[in-house]
Formats: structure tokens, sequence, C-alpha cells
């Protein structure tokens, strides 16, 4: 559909500009010659098998005498320099570590969060246990679905003390959720 030279001119290559106008031309930056490696011609002493030996050598093989100096030199030590946000120990001696590099459990952020919920945990395992006992005060941790209930029936006007014995809650446990008017129920047509 349309006209025949919208379609010629979807067809044709496009050219973009290669810089911004009034930019100044780039500095080519100076190449690098490959570097090639040379076969190893054996030269009047040497034999054929010296020279494919020394053709089969890996190049980038560390000899035992390299590695000895490497040894011999040590560990190198950081040159420290003056910066503000430098984390550069300001003397170079053995420093003993009086503890772990850590933060304590105590003031660990994580870890209570874990403790704090293997608690919770634990004690939602012992209100489930003991929910169908005749001395249970009634239940602490609420699912959602006895929540909604609760709250529906206070929309009905029924009394918390009812809702709690029916639900079989622990008694003030719906004071918690604030007053009547604070929470409701609301459906939403489909």
């Amino acid at each position: 559909m349309g006209s025949s030279s919208s379609k010629v001119a979807r067809g044709a290559t496009r050219k973009y500009p290669t810089r911004a106008p009034g930019a100044a031309v780039p500095a080519a930056a100076p190449r690098r010659q490959p570097i090639t490696k040379t076969k190893a011609d054996p030269l009047g002493g040497g034999s054929k098998e010296d020279a494919m030996r020394a053709d089969s050598e890996e190049p980038d093989f560390v000899t035992g005498d390299f590695s000895r100096r490497l040894h011999q030199m040590g560990i190198a030590d950081p040159n420290p320099t003056y910066s503000p946000s430098s984390t550069a120990a300001s003397n170079l001696g053995p420093q003993q570590h009086a503890g772990p590099a850590f933060p304590p459990s105590r003031s660990n952020p994580t870890l209570s969060a874990l403790e704090a919920r293997q608690r919770l945990q634990q004690e939602a395992e012992d209100d489930f246990e003991s929910m169908g006992r005749a001395n249970s005060q009634g239940r602490r941790f609420l699912d959602m679905r006895t929540v909604v209930d609760a709250i529906k029936l206070r929309g009905h006007g029924v009394a918390d003390k009812d809702i709690e014995a029916r639900l079989r809650i622990r008694p003030g446990l719906l004071d918690k959720l604030g007053h009547q008017s604070v929470l409701s129920h609301v459906t939403v047509p489909n």
C-alpha cells in the first residue's frame, strides 16, 4: 500500500555521519606491528633434532631459574600513598588481629533477623500444636482467612469476645487490630 516512491526509499542504504558536526577529527592511534615468529634454522653446527626441539618449546614456559628469583624476591609490599579514602595501613609491619574481621553476632542485623525468625517459627509451631488442647489460651498466630473472617464478623456487629471464642483466637488479639472502623472487609464484584 502507499506510493511506490516510499518503497524505493525503504530499499536504499542509509548513510550515517561518522562524527558529530563541528567535532575535531580524532587522532589516529599508533598501531603495533604484529609479532611474527620465525622458525629457527639450524646453522652449521646444530642438528635437525636440536632445531625441532627449539621450535617445540613453549615460549611462555617459566624456567626454574625465573621461579627461583621470584621466590627470593618474596611478597611485594604496597607503596603507601596518602589519600583520605585510602584503606592501606599506615604501618607496614605484621599485624595481629584481636578477633575475626566480621561484626559480633549481637550487633549483626542479619543474624538478629534470622534468630527472630527462628524464634517466631518455634512459637507458631507450639501455638499450632496446642490448638486442640483443653487448656489452650487460643491462637496467637493467625492465617489470612481467619483474619478476614474475624473482620467480616466484626462488620456484622458481633462482639470481639464472641469472635475470639468462635474462631479460637487468644483473648485481646482483635483489640490489637484497632477499632472496628479502622479495618473493614470490602468485596469487589467480578
